[in-house]
């Protein structure tokens, strides 16, 4: 398609975004607790890098520095942006960043929450609107017409794709494509070199259809650290040994065959007041300059996991945030972030907070 190619996470970045939770959002009832959890994961990224705070409106901005300072926030790491959203998933509705030889692309999807099981008509803005405050004079605007979530798409440093299928064509109920029709324009719109799927079904209680974010991720080129479980009652064991399957017959771009990570599940088994199953996944962390954050669920596999991927990646910092919270609105820590790559934003706008 053209000379631009996308990044891994583990890119280095100038920035984490965060979208607040705000009163007109499904946050509503439960405004108080969540924030604890922004606030913790506030202090957790800005000991690596900048973070971008997306605020409703003026009112909200100042509930929301109030907050920080009175947690003892690092408000010189901090940047402020007005922009309305309907939810807090910026994962799923932000942009998607290529890099060129000299400049980036800013790609932009068609958004429709998750096959429009919500309103969502100011998230599908929300990447045009950020576009406002990034280097123009490095970046250039695309749109494309296909609907895919950013918590899909997990990328190496080879311009390769992982993603599971089955979640982009149950959220493309009108696009008429076969398996490989599809791929192709994935290849296509995302300048990929190679794309690798899975097709498998979501884990208990994610409303996206099986992201990729809950069940496999790149740590680096050779390695995928993936959800599993040995306890047959639990509700996804099935799925997950689907998922483990499939990911033993995946090559990397030597043809070897990749270094698979099993992370446990948490042992308690997540539910909501309503019954429904949560999607608490370790998997749904994310990579900030030299460390990683981990969701832990007060579960006796929190320390379990934080040592896998302690071991997995020696060079990084790892640490743990508590997601409890935000699991109960069917998200995690990777879904509730999107990391900016180096030189994306303008750097007069960063590190502006009053």
């Amino acid at each position: 398609m053209n000379n631009f190619y996308p990044l891994p996470e583990w890119h280095p970045q100038s920035a984490t975004i965060l979208v607040w939770p705000h009163r007109y959002s499904d946050w509503e009832s439960t405004l108080g607790d969540v924030c604890h959890t922004y606030l913790a994961l506030i202090k957790a990224i800005t000991a690596f890098q900048a973070v971008v705070i997306i605020y409703y409106d003026h009112q909200h901005e100042a509930f929301i520095k109030k907050q920080c300072m009175d947690s003892n926030c690092d408000m010189q790491q901090l940047t402020f942006i007005q922009i309305e959203t309907n939810d807090t998933w910026v994962r799923d509705y932000g942009p998607q960043i290529l890099l060129g030889n000299s400049n980036y692309q800013y790609l932009d999807f068609e958004f429709n929450a998750w096959g429009e099981q919500y309103p969502c008509r100011l998230d599908n803005l929300f990447a045009e609107t950020l576009f406002n405050h990034v280097d123009e004079d490095r970046c250039e605007y695309y749109r494309s017409s296909l609907v895919i979530e950013g918590g899909n798409l997990e990328f190496d440093s080879s311009a390769c794709l992982l993603t599971n299928i089955a979640s982009i064509k149950r959220n493309n109920p009108n696009l008429q494509l076969t398996d490989e029709d599809l791929i192709e324009k994935i290849k296509f719109e995302l300048s990929l070199r190679r794309v690798l799927t899975v097709d498998v079904p979501p884990l208990g209680g994610d409303d996206t259809g099986g992201h990729i974010d809950t069940l496999a991720r790149f740590i680096d080129d050779n390695t995928i650290a993936y959800a599993a479980t040995s306890d047959s009652d639990n509700p996804n064991f099935s799925c997950l040994a689907l998922l483990q399957a499939q990911l033993e017959t995946l090559k990397t771009r030597s043809g070897e065959a990749y270094k698979l990570v099993p992370i446990p599940m948490p042992n308690k088994i997540f539910l909501n007041s309503e019954d429904e199953y949560l999607p608490a996944s370790y998997i749904n962390f994310i990579f900030v300059n030299s460390g990683m954050i981990i969701p832990l669920y007060d579960d006796k596999h929190d320390k379990l996991a934080l040592s896998i991927y302690a071991k997995a990646c020696p060079d990084r910092k790892v640490i743990g945030v508590h997601a409890n919270e935000l699991i109960k609105q069917f998200g995690s820590i990777h879904c509730a972030t999107l990391h900016i790559p180096e030189k994306v934003f303008h750097e007069s706008r960063l590190n502006t907070a009053q």
